[in-house]
């Protein structure tokens, strides 16, 4: 596999990363997951601007704007057309003479920029909803889940509860009020509409897909969601890079509604994958103009 790393293009086993970078040491830093279909970066600015925002907040210096460059220069040498693809930013080395495991830095130092790619399927595998089962679980993570954070124990901790639970994966819930999966937004079906927890309600980050099913379908309300909805809710949706729109179909080993894969599911699904066909024909269109 052909890796990024700081600028350069190189077989995985050569790439070397310092024992002392602060991602390492104290995963301090910040990631994007991105989808590639036949060549084209999905929603590019969405995930450019959320890094940003990442960056920004945990004052790491890096550009995102160079984001969709080294995915599809990653593809290309990976003679992969559809393509997941994972970036990691993180604070880099303490420069010499600082100490190598201070909370802070004296002076900012040059960040680590890894990237790689995997292979996915292409969009005509994207025909009906994957199912999952969730167990439902407190949320104990930290109170800054908006921050793309590659400090992920506590999700890692959340599926370990779901393979406990006999679960695939977790509808997690602070206070009361749905927060979020552990690698995906949730959107439920109830009261004969459709809603998601509002950014404001939970602690919860503004995912990619879930930004573009609430664009999509202006029908679906942000809004703090109650355990005891999601409980009763005809459907259970989790929305991601990597699966799109799943269907949940049991929660704690009971069925949700029917148990079978419901029509909002494939509704958003379909509404989904047609603006990713929109957006790879723009794209082609845009080389064969240009």
């Amino acid at each position: 596999m052909i890796v990024y790393l700081n600028g350069q293009y190189l077989p995985d086993s050569e790439a070397r990363v310092s024992v002392f970078d602060r991602g390492f040491l104290f995963g301090d830093g910040v990631y994007e997951g991105v989808r590639v279909f036949e060549h084209t970066v999905i929603c590019p600015d969405r995930h450019v601007a959320r890094m940003a925002g990442g960056l920004a907040e945990g004052r790491v210096q890096w550009d995102p704007r160079e984001l969709p460059g080294i995915c599809l220069e990653l593809c290309r040498r990976n003679e992969q057309s559809n393509a997941f693809m994972y970036v990691q930013v993180t604070r880099g080395t303490p420069p010499p003479g600082e100490p190598v495991r201070a909370r802070t830095m004296k002076t900012q130092g040059e960040p680590t920029v890894f990237a790689f790619a995997t292979p996915q399927p292409g969009m005509s595998h994207y025909r009906h909803p994957p199912t999952t089962t969730l167990a439902l679980v407190q949320d104990r993570r930290w109170d800054r889940g908006h921050l793309k954070s590659i400090s992920l124990l506590g999700n890692v901790l959340a599926a370990y509860e779901a393979q406990a639970h006999g679960a695939h994966e977790v509808a997690m819930h602070r206070d009361g009020l749905l927060t979020e999966a552990c690698a995906s937004n949730i959107i439920i079906s109830v009261d004969g509409g459709l809603a998601t927890p509002s950014l404001d309600s939970a602690s919860i980050l503004e995912g990619a897909t879930r930004a573009r099913c609430l664009a999509l379908d202006p029908g679906i309300v942000e809004r703090p969601v109650g355990v005891e909805e999601l409980l009763r809710a005809d459907e259970v949706l989790l929305v991601g890079t990597t699966s799109i729109v799943t269907s949940a179909l049991e929660i704690d080993g009971k069925p949700v509604g029917d148990g079978k894969v419901g029509p909002q599911a494939q509704r958003l699904l379909d509404l989904v994958m047609g603006d990713c066909r929109n957006q790879v024909g723009a794209a082609k269109e845009a080389v064969t103009v240009g």
